[in-house]
This record gives structure tokens, C-alpha cells and sequence, in this order.
């Protein structure tokens, strides 16, 4: 008994527990943006996917200008995309299935994005799982419901 040798027993203070983050953070080295800030041009020899509907609440909703959203996901953990007059960038990192998409800069120029630009990028970062198949690709948005479908464009 530790108390009987003259000290009384020390209680070791309740350690905190860190906060569980709600999503990974993703970091990747800076690579140099583009001289015009409008300018988010598609990289040649890089899958370009055309976002072609969205899944939500079960119900399927077919976008009705989809040569408008473009994504594409550069092999460096870059990527680049358009929504109506939006040019942006951002960054993923892939685990096997899981996805983690933030997007770091989009520019809208003199324009103002309409809902469902915002819907695309706000989807783009929910994203939280993906596969492809047949020419598609899929990101699922996780703990928000339904998914994205994108059709692959031809060079």
C-alpha cells in the first residue's frame, strides 16, 4: 500500500481525448496555380469526366447542361474542373475505395454560378467513396446519401 509509506497515492489526471477530425485532411506539396486565375484549361492525356446525374433521397436528377461540369483528377493528387462558368482547382487522396476531395480555389470570373454549380462543388467535397465502371465514374457521398455519376469524354 503506497498510502502506508508516508505519501499518499498519486491519482493521475484524466487525460484528454483528441477530437476525432469528421473527415481526413488531405495535404499536398503547393503546385504553381496558372498565370490567369480564369484559366483551369484540361490537361491533355488525363481522363476528362462530364458529370451526367445525381442520386438523392433515391430519386435520380439528370443535370441538364452537363458539358457545363467537368472534373478531372490528375495523377499528382491534383485536380481540375468546371461548373457553368466556374474554373476551379482542388486536391483528393485515395485509400483504396475512399476518396477525400477539397477544392482550393475556384474562380467565377465576372459570372455568377447558379444552385447547381454550387450543388456540383459542395458534392465534390462530400465525396467519400468511388469506383468506375464501363466508361463511368462514381463517387459516392457518404454519410449525406446518394452519388455522383460522371461519363468519360473522348479526347
Amino acid at each position: 500500500m503506497a498510502g502506508c509509506a508516508g505519501k499518499p497515492p498519486v491519482a493521475s489526471a484524466p487525460q484528454p481525448v483528441p477530437a476525432k477530425p469528421a473527415r481526413p485532411v488531405v495535404q499536398k506539396s503547393p503546385e504553381p496555380l496558372a498565370t490567369d486565375r480564369r484559366e483551369v484549361s484540361p490537361v491533355p492525356g488525363v481522363p476528362l469526366w462530364r458529370w451526367e446525374s445525381w442520386d438523392q433521397h433515391g430519386k435520380m436528377h439528370l443535370v441538364s447542361k452537363p458539358e457545363k461540369y467537368t472534373l478531372q483528377l490528375l495523377a499528382n493528387g491534383w485536380l481540375k474542373f468546371s461548373a457553368e462558368c466556374l474554373k476551379g482547382e482542388g486536391i483528393y487522396e485515395t485509400h483504396g475505395d475512399r476518396i477525400v476531395i477539397a477544392v482550393t480555389r475556384s474562380d467565377a470570373g465576372r459570372c455568377r454560378p447558379g444552385p447547381t454549380a454550387e450543388h456540383f462543388i459542395q458534392s465534390l467535397e462530400a465525396a467519400s467513396h468511388y469506383h468506375r465502371s464501363g466508361g463511368r465514374l462514381f463517387l459516392d457521398l457518404g454519410r449525406n446519401g446518394g452519388g455522383m455519376s460522371f461519363s468519360l469524354l473522348p479526347d
